[in-house]
């Protein structure tokens, strides 16, 4: 049996190009000030079969940015996510890309930030 091709997400509307303007810009001003991600939340998932858990961390100051089980995400980067060494690396050019000209993230530059 060969195996399919992921189905490609479509293209950004305009809403999520703005989200991903104000998701990089407030990545870059948490990085130069750490007093802005604001209160932190955090989530245990328990699940039985595989007995396997997942926590989940959000912060209230940038909205769609988590981290879990110790690698960040962000909600307009389905299916990406990045160690924190990347964060400034990869995921704010990543966020540019998607809000200036709606170009999603399609190779891993370090090989790593793919799941």
């Amino acid at each position: 049996m060969t195996a399919r091709a992921p189905k490609p997400l479509p293209p950004p509307t305009m809403q999520e190009r703005a989200a991903a303007a104000i998701a990089a810009q407030a990545l870059r001003a948490v990085i130069a000030d750490h007093t802005k991600l604001g209160t932190r939340s955090v989530m245990h998932v328990d699940m039985s079969r595989p007995r396997r858990g997942v926590w989940i961390e959000w912060w209230s100051g940038v909205p769609g940015f988590r981290r879990e089980n110790g690698r960040y995400e962000h909600d307009l980067l389905p299916g990406w996510s990045y160690t924190r060494a990347e964060i400034k690396a990869e995921m704010i050019p990543d966020l540019e890309a998607l809000a200036e000209r709606g170009e999603r993230p399609t190779v891993a530059t370090s090989g790593e930030g793919s799941r």
